[in-house]
């Protein structure tokens, strides 16, 4: 196993799994407890849209057919934008 990671390193990680994004300048440089650095990051809509993403990759939504015709879905964006949503809500899949 790897040898424990430093309190940088830890928070580079925990960002990138979290939210897809690396942490800001701020983060590093003056960084909170870990626990609120932990709160900021779930209650951050990036994390929505990371997870939500993961998810409609699996529902395979499209905003269009991406065909020659490249025909659009007007009203698509209405439920990417509910599972953005839930997922930063934090609502039950049932």
């Amino acid at each position: 196993p790897s040898a424990p990671a430093d309190d940088l390193t830890l928070r580079r990680r925990i960002s990138f799994d979290l939210t897809g994004l690396p942490p800001s300048e701020a983060d590093l440089t003056q960084p909170a407890p870990l626990a609120a650095f932990l709160d900021r990051l779930l209650t951050s809509p990036r994390y929505g849209e990371h997870w939500g993403r993961h998810w409609l990759d699996v529902a395979r939504y499209a905003d269009s057919t991406g065909a020659d015709e490249d025909h659009r879905y007007p009203h698509a964006w209405r439920y990417r934008d509910y599972v953005i949503d839930a997922f930063n809500r934090d609502l039950p899949y049932d």
